[in-house]
């Protein structure tokens, strides 16, 4: 099994990606809670057909993690370009067998690292994460994480009512990223992987009085 699990969104600071998300929706993502040790927190808001919404900044008040914080945000080159606003940093694909999938990533040429523990609260799940923190193709290949059995986490969120409706994926890495969800048997109408030069993600969610917006642009 393998499915779309949620996007990451990331900003300097909680606040502004929670007023950015707010700007463009109308919608007011809740608080969802700090990754211990990782220097990380974030809101939280599911989006339908089992995918949710993290934004996600540095927690200050967590001192410097001993590893790079997630999804490469300590990178000189995501600290400048969050100057200019938030931005989706990566998305991330649910797996019920991680050790498989991380297997089909390195036939394909992409490697995610090691599968490690992660938490928040009492809730604890397995992602592939690099020891530098580097994400792949810019965040154009997605990170993968395995969840424990049971309901998807995002049944017990609190639901604002944005419905992701589109998930576009720039990248001059289409036809790899299209040959690795082939293998994978991701299978998603809402997400198009578009060949680009320059690297972009963007979503587009249906608000709750039914207009369409646009993050990451």
């Amino acid at each position: 099994m393998i499915a779309l699990d949620h996007i990451a969104l990331a900003a300097a600071t909680l606040s502004e990606g929670v007023d950015y998300v707010k700007a463009r929706s109308g919608v007011t993502v809740p608080f969802g809670g700090a990754h211990p040790g990782r220097g990380t927190h974030n809101a939280l808001t599911a989006t339908g057909g089992g995918s949710y919404l993290e934004i996600i900044a540095p927690d200050p008040e967590q001192d410097e993690p001993q590893t790079p914080r997630l999804f490469d945000l300590d990178a000189a080159s995501t600290r400048a370009a969050l100057k200019a606003g938030p931005r989706i940093q990566t998305y991330l694909l649910r797996t019920d067998d991680i050790e498989r999938d991380m297997a089909i990533y390195r036939e394909h040429g992409f490697d995610l690292g090691d599968s490690v523990t992660a938490s928040r609260g009492d809730l604890r799940w397995h992602i592939a994460l690099r020891p530098d923190g580097k994400l792949n193709a810019q965040g154009a290949v997605p990170v993968l994480l395995q969840w424990p059995e049971g309901p998807h986490v995002s049944e017990s969120m609190d639901t604002q009512g944005l419905t992701l409706h589109r998930l576009e994926i720039r990248t001059p890495l289409a036809d790899e990223l299209t040959s690795l969800y082939r293998a994978l048997g991701l299978v998603d109408d809402r997400i198009e992987v578009i060949p680009a030069a320059t690297p972009a993600i963007t979503a587009t969610y249906q608000t709750p009085d039914g207009t369409l917006a646009v993050l990451g642009d």
